[in-house]
Order: C-alpha cells, then structure tokens, then sequence
C-alpha cells in the first residue's frame, strides 16, 4: 500500500483536519486520537508520523537482528566449541598467577590481543608443558575477543574435533567449513591427536583458509614441523614471526604443571 493509501486510511479512522499546512509534505496536519494509544488528540502531519513510525519499526527490526545475532555468537562460543566444562568459565581474571613467571605468562598472552584489534592478521603459537596454563589463556583470550568484537569465536580441541567427525564422516565438510569461517578461533593442544593422513589434512584445511588462530600446542616448532611436514607447518606459523623476531611465538614460562602446585 503506497504512503497516499496508507495516510487516507488514517484520516478516515483517527484524524480531525486542521488548517496548519506541512512545509516538508504540503499537506495539512490532523489532530489524531487513537483509543488505547494516545489518551488525548495531538497534532502532526500523517506522512511525517508514518515515516517516524516506519523509524521506529527498522530500529526494533535492528534491535531483533542484534538480539540473534548475539545469540548465535555466544551459540558458538560456549556450546558448538569443543572444550572441557572446566575452561567454560575461563578469564584473564580468574587465571590463578601466584608466581612470577605465571604472571609473564598472562601478561604475554594478553599483550598478543592488542594486534587483533588493530585490524591486524596473525596467528598466535603457545608452547608449553601439559597443565601450565596455555588453555586457560586461550580461552580467555578467545572470550575477550568475540566479548569486544560481538563477533563469533569457537574453541576448538583438536582430539575432540576428530573424534567428532569420526561420529559421522558427512559432517567433515561442515565442521571444517564453519569453523574456518569462525572470526576468531582456538586450535587447542594440536598434537596431542594420533597424526595420520587423515587428521593432517583437516587440520591444514582448517588453518589453509585463515589467520587469527591462536593455536596451543606442547610441541616445539621443529617437532610440529616432524610430526606434520612442511604443509601444515607454514599453516601454524603463518605470520608469527617465526625465525625473525618470533613476536607471536609464545614459549611459556611456567614449567610445573599448575594442578601439581595446589
């Protein structure tokens, strides 16, 4: 219905013609009263409040489009990662740094997020033993990021993500897709997985198609580049500086597993 057909309908129903002319519509204003809306008659020109009106319904359309778009992010985060129910709580907050070198360690991972939002592209290694922390921090750099940005981060174990898959074979293709598209993601504990072909594979389609991993790991660089070959390699390192000034290569200081510690 054109606005002309719309404003005649009003008239017809709720509006009084007045004298006082529109200088934007030339046209004349009404005193409007609408039961169960306005409790008095006001005064407007019809096509100034069908526009206002129209507004305000593409602010609510907006509204509900963030609403979703708020829910599919935190969709992702915290329910399609694969994660361990002991990291979902994870933050830079909680991180239990008791000693120094457990403070360099989230102080380093931190600092490495300022890149990020700047704008710039780069994948994230950290090194370390089992149990120092590096998922803890993964997580929580994860949660920053997408909890800054609004935009979807997933979380991803590596073992877990194949046997995944392995549950049923034609999702291969979806999982791999989705979580390339992820603007934010965490490969954790690449290598822990039993490396095959297979496995390889995913792991280079994965990281082929993308920058801002940050990828968690208790191999060091000439090991992954043993156990995984020259492929998948440039894949993990891929704009960290590895060799040079290795700004987003982070060995971490912490020796002793933290469980150990309590």
């Amino acid at each position: 219905m054109s606005l002309d057909a719309q404003v005649g309908n009003m008239r017809r129903k709720y509006m009084k013609p007045l004298d006082k002319m529109c200088d934007k519509h030339n046209c004349r204003y009404v005193s409007m009263y609408i039961p169960d809306i306005s409790s008095k008659p006001y005064e407007t020109c019809p096509k100034c409040h069908l526009e206002e009106q129209g507004k305000q319904n593409e602010m609510k359309a907006q509204e509900q489009y963030e609403r979703e778009q708020e829910q599919k992010r935190l969709y992702f985060l915290k329910d399609f990662s694969l994660l361990d129910d002991d990291l979902a709580s994870a933050t830079f907050q909680n991180f239990k740094a008791l000693t120094r070198e457990q403070k360099e360690d989230l102080e380093a991972v931190r600092s490495q997020l300022k890149g990020y939002l700047d704008g710039q592209d780069y994948n994230i290694v950290l090194i370390g033993d089992t149990g120092v922390g590096k998922s803890h921090l993964a997580y929580a750099a994860l949660k920053a990021l997408s909890d800054h940005t609004k935009k979807i981060g997933l979380f991803i174990n590596v073992v877990d993500l194949l046997a995944k898959i392995k549950e049923d074979f034609s999702l291969e293709s979806e999982y791999i897709k989705r979580i390339s598209e992820a603007e934010w993601l965490v490969l954790d504990d690449v290598g822990t997985e039993k490396v095959t072909e297979w496995s390889s594979g995913i792991l280079y389609s994965i990281l082929n198609k993308r920058t801002k991993t940050i990828i968690t790991t208790n191999l060091s660089p000439r090991d992954i580049m043993g156990t995984y070959g020259k492929r998948v390699y440039s894949r993990v390192f891929k704009k960290t500086g590895l060799g040079t000034t290795n700004e987003h290569v982070y060995q971490f200081k912490t020796q002793q597993d933290k469980r150990m510690m309590l």
